[in-house]
């Protein structure tokens, strides 16, 4: 039997703020379309605001394209 090893990819990791003091991160397990993260802490999920998120695209990106 001859079985293919193939790389599963690394998940992203996301921080979250659960107060001006205190954040958690973890790998991320699913997106959410308004920005929100879900993540595994090791003690069970936690959904938030990444802090790390990339910056948003404007609104007129898609129509007009890049600015230079």
């Amino acid at each position: 039997m001859i079985r293919a090893a193939f790389r599963t990819p690394a998940r992203p990791y996301a921080t979250i703020a659960l107060s001006a003091y205190q954040s958690v991160q973890g790998p991320v397990l699913r997106q959410y379309r308004d920005g929100r993260v879900m993540i595994d802490t090791g003690n069970g999920p936690l959904t938030g605001l990444p802090l790390n998120r990339p910056t948003r695209a404007p609104g007129w990106m898609p129509i007009l394209g890049p600015a230079f």
